[in-house]
């Protein structure tokens, strides 16, 4: 899935001549922390509650500031991984989506993007959850798939944390399969370090549960 088919049609932008008090009131009305400023469809930065409660005065115009507005975006064409990854970095509620010539399209919102993957096919399918912990330079998706795949398993989807300054790497693995207990008995063998391990029947109704509490935030 690509950025231009997650811009949210309910965000609006800043331009350099509002103040900080209208960023503020919008955020507020927004459920956001974020927003675009934007000058003749050319994205100028991004703005965040956070900044303008740090000027003298929230009524100071935004046009004051714009030399310390930082930038983050994506383009239209950039795949949903990239997003998150923009996002993340960024610490963003938003992420400004932008054409190759660097017109402002729209923007994101978390909660968007959040949606998106608790409605993609791999969170929603049937399965177990596998967590392994390990050093950067041991990682080797080819034979960790090769261990998954020798017990006629396959991996949905895989997602890697890093962890800070310990050098070290959680990876968190969503398989097809729901009896996982064989799964985690061969990484043990091949002295993998399982810290967590999940069948989709123990937690299926408070997985169920959480989902629907999810989309009720998602769409109030």
């Amino acid at each position: 899935m690509q950025a231009s088919e997650l811009i949210s049609s309910s965000l609006t932008t800043l331009h350099p001549d509002d103040d900080g008090d209208r960023a503020l009131s919008l955020m507020n009305e927004l459920r956001i922390n974020h927003l675009a400023v934007v000058r003749n469809s050319f994205y100028l930065g991004i703005l965040s509650e956070k900044e303008i409660l740090s000027w003298n005065k929230t009524d100071e115009f935004i046009d004051e500031h714009l030399a310390e507005l930082t930038a983050p975006s994506v383009i239209g064409s950039q795949h949903l991984y990239d997003i998150l990854q923009t996002v993340e970095l960024n610490n963003l509620s938003i992420i400004p989506v932008l054409d190759e010539k660097k017109h402002y399209l729209g923007a994101i919102t978390n909660r968007k993007l959040l949606y998106t993957i608790a409605k993609s096919t791999s969170v929603q399918s049937i399965g177990g959850m596998i967590v392994l912990q390990m050093k950067d330079n041991d990682y080797s998706m080819s034979e960790i798939a090769s261990i998954i795949e020798s017990n006629n398993t396959k991996i949905l989807s895989s997602y890697i944390t890093s962890i800070p300054n310990a050098q070290m790497m959680e990876l968190t693995l969503k398989l097809n399969k729901v009896d996982i207990t064989a799964i985690v008995k061969d990484f043990e063998r091949y002295e993998y370090k399982v810290t967590a391990s999940y069948k989709e029947e123990e937690a299926d109704s408070d997985f169920s549960e959480r989902y629907e509490s999810l989309m009720r935030f998602l769409n109030p």
